[in-house]
């Protein structure tokens, strides 16, 4: 009840497993919508998979059918950060950086073996998966190729090559992606932050778009989707956070649940 008439934020909920944290923030948004806070369309509400955001916006409907039927619970956003961001790059990338948008690759698999193969190095399936999770740990945590040796020894990170060829194959497949028009994950997330950073016009239509966020399972928040989420809220501080610092399991991957419990 607390967390449901806390309508404007900051807000912070700390809750385990189980406690009924979605079941609180929907009432949240409810509430939000139904006393005129906040107009349905305008709110943002991340999670962390895909799963995760199809039960928010099921919860959402039933609410809105049951408690304020006509408040239009069901225009809520509810979104991964990755599908979220993947929308406006979309959006934005034809008036901003010109030209068709990026395509978004599934796997960095195949472009690594290929920039392992122009620079020599024999690499095996699962050499080429933990350099995969290297370059994504390197890129949310903002550390350019050039960078990786000594970022990487500051944190104590063991990749699958010594860290000078780590770093040569990283620049390798950033090199592919850029011949080609790919990005990955990492790279939807860092270029829709930079294209609102870069961007008044940009920045102005995505803030007037969404006014009110609700981010789940803040725990595994890593610092590039902490960037992107400051740049969605700009100057305004209507943000809610929900989660454990218990139960954070992203770690590997550069998520700190310091963002959460600060």
């Amino acid at each position: 009840r607390k967390v449901a008439l806390a309508s404007r934020g900051p807000v912070c909920v700390l809750a385990g497993a189980g406690t009924g944290k979605t079941r609180a923030v929907t009432h949240r948004i409810g509430y939000a919508v139904a006393t005129g806070v906040i107009r349905a369309d305008r709110v943002l509400a991340v999670t962390f998979t895909t799963r995760a955001a199809g039960e928010l916006r099921g919860r959402l409907r039933q609410l809105g059918a049951a408690a304020v039927p006509g408040a239009g619970l069901e225009r809520v956003q509810a979104r991964t950060f990755h599908a979220a961001a993947l929308r406006q790059l979309t959006h934005f990338w034809p008036s901003t950086v010109g030209g068709a948008p990026p395509r978004v690759i599934d796997s960095k698999i195949s472009l690594l073996a290929e920039a392992a193969r122009r620079l020599r190095q024999r690499m095996e399936l699962a050499d080429l998966r933990d350099a995969a999770a290297e370059i994504e740990w390197a890129k949310v945590t903002q550390v350019r190729p050039e960078e990786y040796p000594e970022s990487a020894e500051k944190a104590g990170r063991s990749g699958p090559l010594p860290p000078e060829p780590m770093a040569a194959l990283f620049a390798g497949y950033e090199k592919l992606c850029g011949e080609r028009l790919l990005v990955d994950f990492e790279s939807v997330l860092e270029l829709t932050a930079a294209i609102i950073a870069e961007h008044p016009a940009v920045a102005a239509a995505v803030r007037d778009r969404y006014r009110y966020f609700v981010v789940d399972e803040y725990q595994d928040v890593n610092p590039l989707q902490k960037l992107l989420l400051e740049q969605w809220a700009g100057d305004r501080d209507d943000v809610c956070v929900v989660g454990d610092p218990r139960q954070t399991i992203y770690s590997f991957t550069g998520a700190s649940p310091t963002y959460l419990t600060r």
